[in-house]
């Protein structure tokens, strides 16, 4: 997958708002890219609700930062570093995606930035809902929330 994204940074790069773009990957590896031939593929609900993805993954247009859901585990892994120390038994894996836009105002100054916010939530194995996400800033510095 990580090759694929790399093929298609070239199309990509005349987007000029976003700083982040995503790929998905299903479970028959089809990839599914947010720009192909400078034209947007819809992003499908149906992602967040079923099983249909085993991947989503987020890099940056300009530089080689990415980050990687796998929607089979439960794991996000940031470059080629995963966390193995979280264990626990998780199940109905679902996607969470969105992009805020941020305008800040002062006097007659206006600055906008992009957040992207990326993770997944489980059921763990009590049945409680939990959720992992990662406020993305355009530069690649991110929180990770819980």
């Amino acid at each position: 997958m990580l090759n694929s994204i790399n093929n298609n940074i070239e199309i990509t790069n005349s987007i000029d708002n976003l700083s982040f773009l995503w790929v998905a990957c299903d479970y028959n590896d089809n990839l599914f890219f947010q720009y192909l031939d400078k034209k947007e593929t819809r992003f499908n609900k149906e992602w967040f609700t079923s099983s249909a993805l085993k991947y989503f993954c987020l890099y940056h247009k300009e530089n080689s930062l990415y980050f990687l859901v796998d929607l089979e585990k439960g794991n996000i892994s940031f470059m080629n570093y995963e966390d193995k120390d979280n264990e626990e038994k998780k199940s109905n894996i679902r996607l969470i995606y969105f992009r805020r836009n941020r305008i800040e105002i002062t006097g007659d100054k206006q600055n906008h930035t992009i957040v992207y916010h990326l993770g997944y939530q489980y059921l763990d194995s009590q049945g409680n809902n939990k959720k992992v996400i990662l406020e993305i800033n355009e530069d690649g510095s991110f929180i990770i929330r819980s």
